[in-house]
């Protein structure tokens, strides 16, 4: 990796918590803080407390990483916000980053393969897969468990990712990704990309949990007359 001489600040709460690192010419300072519903109130103070400890102001920082999904609807939308924000206030470039490359790469070893199976808290998975070296392999997608035991019958693939309990199989649990790796990661593409960060924008598999009211709608023409 080339020398980047700014503080790189990466924080995500994509999955069931909220995790953190300041990583600064290869020191790494990291939190994580598992939670299903506590995000906002957890996340920003959480990062205040890192810098602080790795002693980093908020205008030294270089590069802003974050995790763009899949993963939790409300979730991603925090970290995703905030990073947004604090790109702008501090005028900084935000790098996001798939949510199945950071598990991939925090829970396997290099040279093999993995299957990343994440958590949708449905019936289905949203799944990836990647090759030895950690290169996506096809498009990720959202697999329902008959199709995606299919998937995985072959035992070509490590399992990894936060719905292994779910679907009862064996493999490397994930339930938070790797700040350390997020950070790591994020600061790959950036240069990789010439020093510039790709717009980060939301990964969505599917859409959000949405039901329509069953309440009857009252028209403009419902309401009674005024005789008055």
């Amino acid at each position: 990796m080339s020398e980047f001489s700014k503080p790189v600040l990466a924080f995500d709460s994509a999955l069931g918590g909220c995790t953190a690192a300041v990583l600064h010419r290869g020191e790494v300072h990291t939190r994580a803080f598992e939670t299903q519903r506590e995000q906002a109130a957890k996340l920003m103070p959480m990062v205040q407390e890192l810098m602080a400890e790795a002693k980093v102001a908020f205008a030294d920082v270089g590069l802003i990483v974050t995790t763009v999904g899949p993963g939790s609807f409300t979730g991603l939308r925090i970290s995703l916000s905030a990073a947004r924000a604090l790109g702008l206030a501090i005028d900084v470039p935000v790098q996001g980053v798939s949510t199945f490359e950071v598990v991939a790469r925090s829970a396997v070893p290099e040279n093999v393969a993995c299957l990343v199976i994440l958590e949708t808290k449905r019936t289905d998975y949203y799944v990836q897969a990647f090759d030895a070296d950690k290169n996506p392999q096809g498009e990720p997608s959202c697999m329902e468990e008959g199709d995606l035991r299919k998937k995985i019958a072959g035992g070509q693939y490590i399992l990894c990712g936060d719905a292994l309990a779910r679907l009862a199989v064996e493999g490397r649990e994930c339930k938070l990704p790797d700040p350390k790796t997020l950070a790591r990661i994020g600061l790959e593409h950036f240069l990789r990309n010439g020093g510039k960060a790709l717009k980060p924008e939301p990964v969505y598999l599917r859409g959000a949990d949405v039901s329509l009211s069953k309440k009857q709608n009252r028209e403009i023409g419902d309401l009674p007359e005024n005789n008055s």
